[in-house]
């Protein structure tokens, strides 16, 4: 179309009229007036600023050749610049409730801190037990925690040795001043066993450390067994807020996933299923919303709701 139009190049400092012919990406084809000659020049050798300028009309269509492999190029430096996906990044939803159960207990097994403990008393007192009596379920909680059944085989003989020790402090020889002071009626005092004390320091430590020695699943495997297991395990939740948000926060999202799955048109079949997960994730949810410092019920209610969440999950 613009065939023979006028059109100034310049090159090195010279400016020339040329007619034009025609051009690419990368050149221009020319013709001198009055001659049959045609030359090609490289865009790149040439002023192109200055084309811009003095041939307006050439350079738009030079603009128009340019603007696939413009946009090519920006796209390609968007790819550049985003980040690849990572696999990892998008969970995935459940498809049904066994799925959703599954990737629960999965989720339940991952690691909590615990409970800070700078006051035995605290927990003795909440728990109304005596020390032996909480070491003893402070390893069973830990071993409740684990995955697999031959990991918790493997803790149950540390967790035997620990509890012995506990119920059994040592007791040293009389010496002969213990004797005369036997004789005498001076009252006795009570030592708190090295044990007792060797266990709270490792604790501490553990806790310092950012070590996840707990689970939600522990928390919930002995809050359902009840009695002293449960009252004990219910005196570290209370003192682990903590914990007791990452539990509530998992129970929340697999509350609404339930509900999502109940209402999706293909699974009319398993609704029911799938709305009564909803409730006892709701229920437990609830409960352990309750288990706080302000709280000093024990209710029989976050037994129960345990024990119902749990006999959902796969064994």
């Amino acid at each position: 179309m613009l065939t023979a139009e006028p059109v100034q190049l310049r090159k090195n400092g010279n400016i020339v009229t040329f007619e034009y012919i025609t051009q690419d990406e990368d050149t221009i084809t020319v013709q001198v007036p009055g001659r049959d000659s045609v030359l090609t020049y490289k865009w790149e050798d040439l002023d192109q600023e200055w084309t811009k300028k003095s041939s307006p009309k050439i350079w738009a269509e030079r603009e128009l050749l340019l603007k696939p492999s413009k946009d090519e190029a920006m796209e390609k430096q968007k790819r550049d610049q985003e980040p690849e996906e990572d696999p990892f990044a998008k969970e995935a939803t459940p498809t049904d409730t066994k799925s959703l159960l599954r990737n629960l207990s999965v989720s339940m097994l991952d690691g909590l801190k615990g409970a800070q403990i700078t006051n035995i008393e605290y927990f003795l007192k909440d728990g109304a037990v005596e020390e032996a009596t909480f070491w003893k379920t402070f390893g069973e909680l830990k071993a409740a925690s684990k995955p697999a059944p031959e990991t918790k085989e493997k803790t149950e003989a540390a967790d035997k040795e620990m509890t012995e020790k506990a119920e059994k402090p040592e007791t040293k020889r009389p010496t002969a001043r213990t004797k005369n002071n036997a004789n005498n009626n001076t009252p006795k005092t009570t030592q708190r066993p090295d044990q007792f004390k060797t266990f709270e320091e490792n604790a501490k430590k553990d806790f310092e450390a950012d070590k996840k020695n707990f689970s939600a699943l522990g928390y919930f495997r002995l809050l359902a067994e009840g009695g002293v297991k449960a009252r004990v395990t219910w005196a570290m939740l209370r003192r682990a807020p903590d914990d007791r948000k990452a539990i509530v926060t998992l129970l929340r999202k697999y509350e609404v996933m339930a509900g999502e799955l109940a209402e999706k048109p293909d699974a009319k079949a398993s609704r029911n299923d799938n709305l009564a997960l909803k409730k006892q994730l709701q229920n437990a949810a609830e409960s352990i919303e309750k288990v706080n410092r302000d709280s000093l019920a024990m209710d029989l209610r976050l037994s129960n709701d345990c024990q119902a969440l749990l006999s959902r999950l796969p064994k």
